[in-house]
């Protein structure tokens, strides 16, 4: 883990086909080979086209952060929702704003193109993420998931 917390020059911006490798390696450290094995195709969904605001954290060169995010329509055909997909920092790089820089540079882009709201899927368990995005200024939602399982 960093010991020094002295400021960072942090750099954010769009994500390119060429840093999959350095995300993934990210997302295994923070969760492990079990979810970054079911990237093969997604990464490269979220890159690309009009609507991307995906993006990375940069500390000299080194990516330390990302978020996936993308815009869609909503019911009326409007292109005026913004999901933020997945959002993680190296556990070396954590509490030093790198989360929240990553988060104010994708509203501010959402923000550009017209968009009115964002939206993230949070498990209830996930208390950390929960209190994360509360300090960024997200509520809980008017939506429920309701699942029912399939018996085999």
């Amino acid at each position: 883990m960093t010991e020094n917390k002295s400021p960072l020059t942090v750099k954010i911006r769009e994500m390119r086909e060429e840093d999959i490798d350095g995300v993934l390696a990210i997302d295994r450290k923070i969760v492990g080979d079990n979810r970054a094995l079911t990237y093969t195709e997604t990464p490269t969904s979220y890159l690309g086209g009009e609507l991307d605001v995906s993006t990375v954290a940069e500390v000299g060169g080194k990516i330390v952060g990302f978020l996936f995010g993308r815009i869609v329509d909503s019911p009326q055909g409007r292109a005026d929702t913004a999901l933020l997909e997945l959002i993680g920092v190296d556990p070396d790089y954590r509490r030093r704003g790198i989360g929240s820089r990553l988060v104010q540079v994708f509203v501010e882009s959402c923000n550009q193109k017209g968009v009115d709201s964002v939206r993230m899927m949070v498990s209830w368990y996930d208390w950390w993420l929960l209190s994360f995005l509360r300090s960024q200024g997200f509520s809980r939602g008017e939506m429920a998931e309701f699942v029912r399982l399939i018996e085999r």
